[in-house]
This record gives structure tokens, C-alpha cells and sequence, in this order.
């Protein structure tokens, strides 16, 4: 997918991996209207997976960003489940204690 110079003149030829060698094609010097083509096509197929590129980069910043949020509401949740007087049985489901723990610097309001 390059123009070569040689001489005075400039051709068009197309590289493609085959069973683990390169080989290249000859497509048509400057004044063929198929070597156009081919570089017109090439050129929109290079924007096109630059263009898919970004996006899937915008979608990975998106997921970490979600994945962010996940993880600070679990935590938010936990350390609400365990000032509220809950524990994780088993790392599993949460269970309320029949007796309070005392806990001085508790958010939540005291229970008569």
C-alpha cells in the first residue's frame, strides 16, 4: 500500500502476507486509473481502523470508568451494611447481630 519511485516515475503496489512471507502486487503506475483505485480504497480502509481504533479506546475508558464506579458503590454499601450492625456470614449473605456493637463514631443515627 505504498507508492514506490523509480525513476522518473511512481507506481503503486500493494503488500500482503502469505503464509508467513510477504509478497507485494503491482497495481498500475501513476497515470492508471486502477492504481487510484486501489490507493483511494487503501487510504479509506486506514481511516476506517483508525476511526474503529478510537472508538473501541472510548468504549475501554468508559468500562474502567464504570468499573470505578462499581467498585466505590460496593464499598459504600459494605461499610453502610457494617455501621448498620451487618455482617457477611461466610463471605456470603449478610446477617444483622443480635447484639450491637458499640460504636462511638457510628453515621448512622442511634437506636433506642
Amino acid at each position: 500500500m505504498v507508492w514506490q519511485k523509480r525513476g522518473n516515475h511512481c507506481y503503486y503496489y500493494r503488500s500482503k502476507r502469505e503464509g508467513g512471507q510477504v509478497t507485494t502486487h503491482y497495481l498500475g503506475g501513476e497515470s492508471e486509473l486502477r492504481a487510484q483505485q486501489a490507493a483511494l480504497e487503501d487510504q479509506a480502509r486506514h481511516t476506517a481502523r483508525t476511526q474503529e481504533r478510537q472508538e473501541q479506546q472510548a468504549w475501554e475508558a468508559l468500562d474502567a470508568r464504570i468499573a470505578t464506579l462499581n467498585t466505590l458503590t460496593t464499598l459504600l454499601s459494605h461499610s453502610l451494611f457494617v455501621d448498620g450492625g451487618w455482617y457477611r456470614h461466610n463471605r456470603g449473605e449478610w446477617r444483622k447481630r443480635r447484639t450491637p456493637i458499640d460504636r462511638p463514631n457510628s453515621t448512622l443515627p442511634s437506636q433506642p
